[in-house]
């Protein structure tokens, strides 16, 4: 009897379960030995695949080489069931096909192989319990990450800083590194100072003997990392969602906040006074500038009576200063006016879904193409049938083509089952966009200070223009200049299919 063998590890199993090509490899050498089989070649080894889908390029391989060395291999050995597929039809397929060669799959861990009823059902048993783990394992992680995110927990691998621990509970968490924690809020207290860049920080932590975990010194790229996460706050991010932690923070949000202001002042996206931009009276002067080219700034004044006013003032022209409510005002009157009217609300909507029904459609052609490549196989197998019966292709001839054929016919069928379409609720996502486009001055008027300015960045990359009367810009986000096109008076764009409002 002569085996191949077939090893597959994922990069995840083996960093999480030391779960390696060679001990695969070497069980399975022992079981042949063990079994009086003899090995018909080198290994089959594919190396951080998922058997999640059939793109892996050993398996591939290993099935040419069973259908050209026909009669020449009796078995394919797995270390697991789970190692050739974790999906019921895919193992399917596979065995099938394998069959047709004379070949059959036995496992190092399991009883199966044999040719009586009971270990074909246990193959399949394995196979199902294979598919079930695998969707159970996803749901029972997704579960437990998400229900412990609500609680403000995390168990993924620990920041510089911190260290990963092992709860009661048995789950991981972070806590502060006693070494490492002080040398992270003296860094960020450094550059919060405004006179350091990064590789100056960089060596400063060197010099201070600040190591990764693993004692090698620490990098720029993880300095820059550092800088800009907020979990140092005690806040995490996790699908797209701000949380609050239960862990202890390093720093405050107050100094993170300077430390971000001062990296984008350093990339140039800010003013070169950070410190006089992050005022929570004054949060346009990051934003607006005036006609003259000068940004505008802010400064309380006193009135002759006593009290203190607020003004807006032109750094550079001094043309004269604005009260700061009606600065603002015209600014929420700008913001009115960028709002979608109800028509073009419909026209939005009716782009983005057509859009994303044309990346389905995308989707769709592949699977298209695949179906007709099938069918071309499909037509070859019947001019095979028909030779034969014209005596072109003798008995074994035909055999060994119509074999090819249904590899190649099976490879297709599971590359076709890869294109699953992933199911999405674009109509909620499209009305989430259009309500923040429609509610655009609300959501600046209420939002705190830090995000005034991140949305003011991202809404005005280059800022707004104020003539003294009346705000405008250059260039807006993409959204908003598509509007703008909309609104010319000699627009040549027209609405698209469904001009009303999809409900």
């Amino acid at each position: 009897m002569r085996a191949v063998i077939y090893a597959r590890v994922s990069t995840e199993e083996q960093a999480k379960h030391n779960f390696s090509l060679e001990s695969q490899v070497d069980l399975s050498r022992k079981w042949v030995v063990d079994h009086h089989f003899k090995l018909a070649c080198e290994p089959f080894i594919d190396a951080g695949e998922s058997a999640k889908t059939m793109n892996r390029k050993a398996l591939a391989r290993l099935l040419e080489y069973c259908r050209t060395h026909k009669g020449k291999v009796d078995a394919v050995l797995i270390y697991k069931i789970d190692r050739i597929a974790r999906n019921m039809a895919d193992h399917v397929a596979i065995r099938s096909l394998l069959s047709q060669y004379g070949v059959r799959i036995y496992s190092v861990t399991e009883p199966i192989g044999g040719d009586n009823s009971t270990s074909k059902l246990l193959e399949n048993v394995m196979a199902s319990f294979a598919q079930f783990d695998n969707d159970a394992k996803s749901e029972r992680t997704k579960d437990g990450i998400n229900k412990r995110v609500s609680k403000g927990e995390i168990s993924w691998v620990a920041p510089v800083g911190y260290n990963n621990v092992m709860k009661p509970g048995g789950y991981k968490t972070i806590v502060p590194d006693p070494e490492r924690a002080p040398m992270v809020k003296k860094l960020f207290e450094e550059y919060a100072k405004g006179i350091y860049k990064e590789s100056e920080i960089t060596r400063m932590a060197n010099s201070l003997g600040f190591t990764t975990s693993k004692g090698n010194k620490i990098r720029q790229q993880v300095i820059h990392k550092m800088l800009r996460s907020k979990i140092y706050t005690g806040t995490f991010m996790h699908k797209g969602k701000e949380n609050q932690g239960v862990f202890e923070p390093l720093i405050t949000t107050e100094l993170f906040e300077r430390v971000q202001f001062y990296i984008r002042t350093k990339s140039g996206r800010l003013t070169n006074h950070p410190k006089r931009a992050l005022n929570p009276d004054f949060p346009l002067r990051v934003t607006a500038r005036c006609v003259c080219g000068g940004r505008f700034t802010g400064s309380w004044s006193r009135g002759q009576l006593g009290g203190r006013y607020a003004y807006y003032h032109c750094a550079k022209c001094h043309k004269k200063s604005v009260k700061k409510e009606v600065f603002e005002e015209h600014f929420m009157e700008f913001l009115t006016r960028l709002a979608p009217k109800k028509e073009e609300m419909g026209m939005f909507r009716s782009l983005i879904i057509d859009y994303w029904e044309g990346k389905h459609t995308e989707l769709n052609t592949d699977i298209a193409t695949i179906d007709r490549n099938i069918e071309k196989v499909e037509e070859e197998k019947v001019r095979v049938v028909e030779l034969t019966k014209q005596n072109v292709f003798d008995s074994e001839t035909a055999k060994e083509e119509l074999d090819r054929i249904k590899e190649k016919i099976t490879v297709l069928r599971l590359n076709r089952n890869d294109l699953q379409i992933e199911e999405f609720d674009v109509e909620t996502c499209v009305n989430y966009c259009l309500y923040f486009m429609v509610n655009i001055y609300k959501l600046w008027y209420e939002v705190k200070l830090t995000d005034k300015i991140k949305f003011q960045e991202m809404i005005f990359p280059e800022g707004v223009l104020y003539d003294y009367s009346t705000f405008g810009t250059t260039k807006t986000a993409h959204i908003y200049t598509l509007k703008q096109l909309i609104d010319t008076p000699n627009s040549t764009m027209v609405l698209p299919r469904g001009i009303e409002p999809r409900s």
